[in-house]
């Protein structure tokens, strides 16, 4: 299925702009149909697959900030 960057912004809770960066910078694969650009949903299943599996763990703290 197609998606459109609104929804791939929605979905991702971030804005359309940063959408269009991520996949102009080539982090996020998109289909350019005429002047519309579109995100396979596998694509984007994928990407976010990879983000968690790259997360980096921060390291524990006993102590509390406030």
């Amino acid at each position: 299925m197609l998606l459109t960057i609104k929804e791939v912004s929605e979905r991702l809770k971030i804005s359309k702009s940063k959408v269009y960066a991520m996949a102009a910078k080539g982090d996020l694969p998109s289909i350019l149909i005429g002047t519309c650009r579109r995100v396979l949903e596998s694509d984007l299943e994928q990407f976010l697959e990879e983000r968690r599996h790259d997360a980096v763990k921060l390291p524990s703290s006993n102590s509390k900030h406030f």
